[in-house]
């Protein structure tokens, strides 16, 4: 008996990767989950098959590395596994500004936040165009609609071109193609902050700026059900886009430095790579 057409979610080891397919398991969809840490990836493959009866295949990546995407491609072919969807929700964070970044930190960052999104879109598209219900989810953030912000350059930038890569993907597969959607969340709660040595300053946030992981799942899901292409969950974090949007450029410039000496200093020493979703 063939095996149903499953999604694949790149960075499914924690934090949104991880939501996003405890959300999608929920409504039935057989999964191929993907990341570095095959021992995280199987104990939510064996939960997911637990509490919703799906199909769920665990599958090592480390997208940093060349060719990750195409490997990812034949190990599936000799699994006899087809795609009919792709979530990318892989990723880290970099700290500190642009002179202090560690050079291999960097290069290992934007393979995995730049061209892996790219590399395993194309590699996946044919696959994924040719049913009815394909989809491809690409998860950004909220920096990506927002002016830069001082110790987060290459992050911003990284997040700025998967939206409009995203963009660009849905305008060319149309209203009868596959459903492209890209996530802009905010503040969510995971390992990502705690990872990038500013947990403490930004639990200084308002309890109502942050959103749980599986809440964002929920959203988005929801949000692949309609047609909007560039989705920013809850009001708050719509609010700020909004505000980003609206403001003279000098006035956002003022409140991105405020923010910045608050919650994001620089790091004193160039730091390496932290984890957030990194298969």
């Amino acid at each position: 008996m063939s095996q149903p057409a499953s999604i694949l979610v790149a960075g499914a080891s924690s934090g949104i990767g991880a939501a996003l397919a405890r959300a999608l398991a929920a409504r039935g969809e057989a999964l191929v989950l993907s990341a570095r840490r095959l021992d995280r990836l199987e104990a939510l493959a064996q939960q997911l098959q637990r509490d919703h009866g799906v199909a769920v295949q665990a599958l090592p990546c480390d997208l940093a590395q060349a060719g990750a995407a195409q490997q990812l491609r034949q190990e599936l072919r000799r699994r006899d596994l087809t795609l009919k969807g792709l979530v990318n929700s892989a990723g880290f964070g970099l700290r500190g500004s642009v002179d202090t970044i560690d050079p291999a930190a960097l290069e290992t960052f934007l393979r995995v936040t730049l061209q892996a999104p790219v590399e395993l879109t194309t590699a996946f598209l044919p696959e994924v165009s040719r049913h009815p219900d394909g989809l491809i989810l690409q998860v950004a953030s909220l920096a990506g609609l927002v002016p830069g912000l001082a110790g987060s350059a290459v992050y911003s930038a990284s997040k700025a071109f998967v939206i409009r890569f995203s963009q660009s993907l849905a305008a060319e597969q149309g209203a009868d193609g596959v459903r492209v959607m890209v996530l802009c969340p905010g503040y969510v709660r995971s390992e990502f902050h705690a990872a990038l040595g500013v947990q403490d300053q930004m639990n200084q946030l308002p309890g109502w700026c942050w959103m749980e992981a599986d809440d964002l799942a929920r959203r988005a899901l929801r949000a692949l059900d309609g047609q909007s292409v560039v989705v920013v969950p809850g009001l708050w974090n719509q609010s700020i886009a909004l505000l980003a949007r609206l403001l003279p450029e000098a006035q956002s410039r003022t409140l991105g430095r405020r923010f910045s000496r608050r919650y994001r200093q620089p790091a004193p020493e160039p730091p390496g790579p932290v984890g957030k979703d990194h298969p």
